[in-house]
């Protein structure tokens, strides 16, 4: 799989601009702040994911423009594809191949890509939210059905803690609370045997990732910290059972205190909860071998390469994990951004843009 050509319009900073990527090593450099990062969120959104950006969709069109257009053809699935995708204050919307526009999320997974950020060095001891949506933005480009499972979820969710807001004293409220709560037990089994399986999976290949960077010394471990499924009996009655027993608990805190939403990945070196006691070489070593590890996973379930995408990160590594990143990109076609871009050229075979107050250019 990888990128061929992208033509972009009103995207953030960026007022219109063509790229097209090399098939193996593409360097985009330039100074902070000048839309290296909105380069790389323009193709992440070809995933049918959400921005890894954490934003609204407004926040990505141009001031003082209506909407955004990227135009863009990929190789997957042994042929040549194209997306034409939209964002307006109709959402983002995407037709394949020529065919008719439908919502953006409903091609999850036709363009797969793997992102590491600077953010995403904070993992380890960053709070279970991020180590949530880590899981969350893996899964939904694998499985449609992991998608919908979580946009149904998330929506139930919201509308429970309405309700638990006011629901105290208020006898009728527990009839509805009844049927949130059967309808989140469903949704919570496939959300939680999907993420079990796919840590179970993770947890195989990031550590050999792992223990290739320290030298075999260390060993990490991955769990799933599930608030619901301590046994691993997955079932609906199950799960109802259990949200029953909290709802106590939550008419208190007044929003819904277990469940998927409230899970988390847990990651341990040499047997320690790592968020408490890894240094910050452990926490960054456990963090590439996850991402490398996510890469390799991506792989073997689609039969093809994802595109990768390294947002500054390089900088935020020792010269050894620098070293180590690079060797381990294979195959797979790597879109890197970064200051200036001399230590990858003497590594790589890398074609290279400068990004500057929006616009791009070869040189």
């Amino acid at each position: 799989m990888r990128l061929i050509s992208e033509k972009i319009l009103n995207f953030r900073n960026i007022a219109s601009a063509e790229f097209v990527p090399s098939e193996s090593v593409t360097v985009i450099c330039g100074e902070n702040g000048q839309g290296k990062t909105n380069l790389l969120e323009s193709i992440f959104l070809l995933s049918g994911a959400k921005s890894f950006r954490k934003v609204k969709d407004r926040e990505m069109i141009t001031k003082e423009e209506d909407f955004s257009v990227i135009d863009a053809s990929f190789f997957a699935e042994r042929r040549e594809q194209s997306f034409h995708f939209t964002i307006s204050d109709k959402g983002r919307r995407a037709s394949l191949n020529q065919g008719s526009e439908q919502k953006a999320s409903d091609f999850a997974g036709t363009f797969c890509c793997v992102v590491f950020s600077p953010d995403h060095l904070e993992l380890v001891k960053g709070t279970p939210a991020e180590r949530r949506r880590f899981l969350d933005t893996a899964l939904c480009q694998l499985s449609p059905r992991y998608f919908n499972d979580l946009k149904t979820y998330t929506r139930l969710i919201q509308q429970k803690n309405t309700l638990l807001k006011d629901a105290r004293g208020i006898a009728a409220a527990y009839d509805v609370l009844d049927i949130y709560d059967g309808q989140l037990a469903q949704c919570a089994v496939g959300l939680s045997k999907a993420r079990r399986a796919f840590i179970g999976q993770l947890d195989v290949v990031s550590k050999e990732a792992y223990a290739s960077i320290s030298g075999k010394w260390e060993e990490m471990e991955l769990g799933y910290e599930s608030t619901i499924f301590s046994d691993g009996e997955f079932s609906a009655d199950a799960a109802y059972q259990r949200i029953l027993v909290s709802r106590a608990d939550d008419i208190r805190a007044g929003f819904s205190t277990i469940g998927p939403h409230r899970d988390d990945l847990e990651i341990r070196i040499n047997s320690d909860l790592a968020k408490t006691y890894a240094s910050q070489g452990q926490q960054r070593t456990a963090v590439l071998a996850l991402k490398l590890a996510e890469a390799e996973l991506f792989r073997q379930k689609l039969g093809e390469e994802p595109v990768l995408l390294l947002d500054d990160v390089l900088s935020e590594l020792d010269g050894f994990r620098q070293e180590f990143l690079l060797k381990r990109l294979g195959r797979s076609q790597a879109i890197i951004t970064c200051c200036e871009p001399n230590f990858i050229e003497r590594r790589t075979d890398a074609k290279v843009f400068r990004m500057q107050r929006g616009e791009l250019t070869e040189e």
